[in-house]
């Protein structure tokens, strides 16, 4: 659990808000989701402030916040692309990041980097740090291209491509300077980790920690211990363990094939596939009772957010999701999807495909721009597909 970030986060913000109105920024917004401030164009994470000022006095407090307010450039000041540059740092994040907060103007830029993790860029200034969105782009006359790369250099130029040298557990508490949970995405940094013998294994359970395994017998208890980081953090990443394949680029573990620790990386993986589409899913809903239309998507008719369920049987963890009759989805990626139908009431069960087969025989594609992925349902199989699927189907 993230020690420093407790459940006074709100009322932080509500000071840092309340400053932010007192020096003129009236249009100052709080996302406690991403636990930042969006001014104008700006992003302003609160989470290292937050933690320089645990323990101080509410004089001292206070008068760290207005320091940092003050730092906080209004959108006419100069922010050209050259000043900008080397403040670049990537930053990973989930999908859902900020869900709840973005427009057009003030969307993040980012890009996948593993299954429900994207890469955003913040710009690391010395009291606060805003995440780079498509107006900061265009302010810029640059490429979204352009800015990653430049993020991802100047976080090789602090910490180097040779990665961490070092036997057994090794644990890095970031004090929210030195981006320890971006390091894996510097080219050969994770291969180069570890005690040089075991495939190193990556863990980034929440935004200020990142803890390599070498890759011993048992690492349940390093699971078990990440599960309940990330479960408890108040900004989470991800539960999952990332290693190198044999080329040395950077996968979950789940794709290592055969792996003696697949079973607990697949059921890491359904822990955070299950986490991202329920916020999806809660986002999704909500929005349709508020304002009747999809943020992003309002010519999207509206239709039930399928959720994803776990199971496990003999081939070991895996994602759920069910395809009713008679009923509009807005259809989750999961492992596999169960067909059903409704009886006098009494759901009934015909059969289970994996998703693969089921995209490739309903002709699915995904909707543009949404992210955890989902795919638009309106109609039931004809006979015909649904005969196909059925041939498809995992045996019972």
């Amino acid at each position: 659990m993230e020690e420093n970030i407790g459940t006074d986060a709100d009322q932080f913000a509500a000071l840092v808000l309340h400053q932010l109105t007192a020096a003129g920024q009236h249009d100052a917004e709080y996302d406690p989701d991403g636990f930042e401030i969006t001014v104008g164009s700006l992003r302003l994470y609160l989470g290292n402030i937050y933690r320089e000022t645990a323990g101080l006095s509410a004089e001292d407090r206070d008068r760290r916040i207005a320091n940092f307010v003050a730092a906080v450039p209004d959108d006419d000041a100069p922010d050209t692309w050259p000043e900008v540059r080397p403040l670049l740092r990537p930053i990973l994040r989930p999908n859902t990041f900020g869900i709840n907060s973005d427009t057009d103007g003030m969307r993040s830029i980012s890009r996948p980097a593993f299954p429900f993790i994207d890469e955003l860029v913040a710009i690391d200034r010395p009291h606060s740090r805003s995440i780079v969105s498509s107006e900061t782009l265009r302010r810029w006359d640059v490429s979204a291209d352009e800015v990653f790369a430049a993020a991802r250099e100047n976080l090789t130029a602090m910490v180097g491509s040779g990665g961490f040298k070092g036997d057994g557990l090794i644990h890095f508490a970031d004090n929210g300077d030195g981006y320890c949970t971006s390091w894996p995405l510097i080219p050969g940094w994770l291969a180069g980790s570890g005690d040089g013998t075991h495939r190193p294994i990556a863990f980034l359970p929440d935004v200020d920690t990142l803890i390599i395994a070498p890759d011993l017998d048992d690492l349940a208890p390093v699971f078990e211990h990440v599960e309940q980081r990330y479960r408890e953090a108040v900004r989470p990443i991800s539960p999952q363990a990332y290693t190198v394949d044999d080329h040395g680029t950077v996968v979950p573990l789940d794709q290592i094939p055969d792996h003696r620790h697949r079973v607990l990386a697949l059921r890491a993986r359904c822990g955070l596939a299950i986490t991202e589409y329920g916020a999806q899913a809660a986002v999704l809903e909500q929005a349709v009772d508020d304002y009747l239309a999809y943020p992003d998507h309002e010519d999207l008719a509206t239709a039930f957010a399928g959720s994803v369920m776990y199971l496990s049987d003999d081939t070991g963890p895996h994602t759920v999701t069910i395809w009713g009759k008679d009923v509009e989805y807005l259809l989750p990626e999961a492992d596999r999807v169960v067909f059903c139908t409704d009886e006098n009431g009494q759901m009934q069960t015909l059969f289970e495909v994996p998703f693969p087969a089921v995209a490739e025989i309903t002709g699915l594609t995904p909707i543009p721009h949404m992210s955890p992925r989902r795919y638009e349902i309106r109609h039931w199989p004809t006979p015909e597909t649904l005969a196909r699927l059925e041939a498809a189907a995992i045996p019972r």
